[in-house]
Formats: C-alpha cells, sequence, structure tokens
C-alpha cells in the first residue's frame, strides 16, 4: 500500500480515537434508555417514572430527609398569579418539629399534636380576613407584637400538610433518566421532560424541565419545570436542602397569649355567674 495512504489512514484513526474518548468523558452514559442493569427506586426506570408507586411504601418528604440533615428546608417558587399551594416548609429531625410559611406573611408549626399559627397582622391584605380572623374564637389578638395566635397542644392527629402538593404538577408529564448525580450529597437521579400523559388535560404544556429523584428512597429532591401559558412562560421550582430550623420563639408567645386568654374567659364567665347569682337572690 501507498506510503502516503497508510500515513492518511493513521492520521484519521488517531483523530476518530481521539474525539471517541472526548465525547464519552464529557457525556458518559450513565443513564440511557438502554442503561436498564442501573439500580433505579421502586417505581422508576431509565425511561418513565411511576409517582404513584413511588408512594407506595409511605416514604414522604417530611420525614425520609432527615436521615441526611440535621435540619432542613423545602423551599418552592411559582408564579404569583398561578399560586397552586402555600410556600416553604422547614423540617427539624430531631424533634420532628416543622415550620410552614403561609400565605400573606403567616407561619404554622407543628410538633406531635401541638400546632400553632401566627398570623402577623401587617400582613392581612383586606378588611374582610382581618374580620374574619377577629370573629374566629381560636385566634388571639396580642396588642404587643401585632399579630394573631392560635394554640392548640392537642390539636391530635395532623395531616401530612400541603408538602405532597409541590410535587404533583410532575404527574402530568413523561421523563427521561439522563444522568446519575448527587444533591447536597444524596445520590439522585437526574430526569429530563420529555412529554405529557394522555390523561394531562388540564395543565399547561410543558416547554422544558428536569427532576432529580433520590437513589435509596424515590424521594424528589429538586425539580425545574417551565409550562406554556398561551404565550407566557410559567416557572416552578423546589429544592429539597439542608437548611438551619428558623427562630420559632413566637411559638412560645402563642402559648402565653392563649394561656392569658382562656384565664381571661374564665375569669368573665366566673363574674358573669356571680352578677346572675346576685340578681337572681334578689
Amino acid at each position: 500500500m501507498d506510503q502516503r495512504y497508510v500515513s492518511g489512514l493513521t492520521v484519521v484513526l488517531v483523530v476518530v480515537g481521539v474525539a471517541a474518548f472526548a465525547f464519552t468523558s464529557l457525556w458518559p452514559p450513565q443513564m440511557l434508555a438502554s442503561d436498564s442493569g442501573q439500580a433505579y427506586p421502586a417505581g422508576a426506570g431509565p425511561d418513565h417514572i411511576n409517582f404513584s408507586a413511588l408512594e407506595v411504601h409511605g416514604m414522604n418528604v417530611s420525614h425520609t430527609p432527615q436521615t441526611h440533615w440535621d435540619s432542613y428546608a423545602i423551599v418552592h417558587t411559582e408564579p404569583p398569579d398561578r399560586r397552586l399551594v402555600e410556600g416553604d416548609y422547614y423540617i427539624n429531625s430531631t424533634t420532628g418539629e416543622i415550620l410552614a410559611d403561609r400565605w400573606h406573611n403567616a407561619t404554622v408549626y407543628r410538633n406531635g399534636t401541638t400546632y400553632a399559627v401566627i398570623q402577623r397582622a401587617d400582613g392581612i391584605p383586606n378588611e374582610h380576613q382581618r374580620e374574619q380572623l377577629q370573629s374566629d374564637s381560636a385566634y388571639v389578638y396580642d396588642n404587643t407584637t401585632d399579630a394573631y395566635y392560635w394554640y392548640d397542644p392537642r390539636y391530635g392527629q395532623i395531616a401530612p400538610t400541603n408538602i405532597g402538593r409541590h410535587t404533583e404538577m410532575l404527574k402530568a408529564y413523561t421523563w427521561t433518566a439522563i444522568n446519575r448525580t448527587t444533591h447536597h450529597s444524596v445520590p439522585v437521579i437526574t430526569y429530563r421532560l420529555s412529554g405529557e400523559r394522555d390523561t394531562a388535560t388540564t395543565l399547561s404544556p410543558p416547554l422544558n424541565g428536569t427532576l432529580q429523584l433520590g437513589v435509596q428512597d424515590g424521594i424528589i429532591y429538586a425539580f425545574d419545570i417551565t409550562l406554556d401559558g398561551d404565550g407566557r412562560e410559567y416557572r416552578y421550582t423546589y429544592d429539597v436542602r439542608p437548611e438551619t430550623f428558623p427562630d420559632h420563639r413566637w411559638v412560645d408567645t402563642a402559648r402565653e397569649v392563649a394561656s392569658e386568654n382562656a384565664t381571661e374567659s374564665t375569669a368573665r364567665r366566673h363574674s358573669s355567674r356571680s352578677v346572675t347569682s346576685r340578681s337572681s337572690g334578689q
């Protein structure tokens, strides 16, 4: 064979080999659809996520991530004109306490059977809602802090709150695994949005999106999805991450205010009975 052809062929083979190595280095085929041997949580695979199956073992973002962090936050953002759920949550892994941000600058506290709420007066949007709070016997207004409080140490069984609703919208779409990584040291599989399910008739068409699914627990640790809202883009984000549990001394204030209100109410009832008794005796 002509020496020139041999030399040229050698150069081509070297270039192809280098290019192939570079491609596989930059885009390692870790979790492609054909990579069925990789570990996936129950209910998930390389080209699908069965959200109902993920929940079958009762694993919940309000308790499962406690094995990873001492305390953590569940942070959610959505378009102001398309709000679907309440805001952020904070969870203390040691005590099980939960703080949840509500609309209008209110905060909810849960711990066992204890339930408390603070609604700061400066966050009340209108007089109608202020009147509703004033007429609700569960709330007590404290002039010193200019806030309404609700405190109940025997609230009973507390529902899992709205935490689970943050990820409800993801069920309307299909997802394909693209890689394996970590989310604040937690092993996760990253999925890319790939289409709509046949049952997705009420939500907006998707433009793009990703989510991160815990390899060991099937928990959704993060997502970022953008929908087409008739020419407008609506973006929703979600992130479960380690975070210091917020100061919640207001719960002590709520307990004190509720106790004082109960004492005053009891005193008023006794006073009313005394007046009635005297009136009857005359």
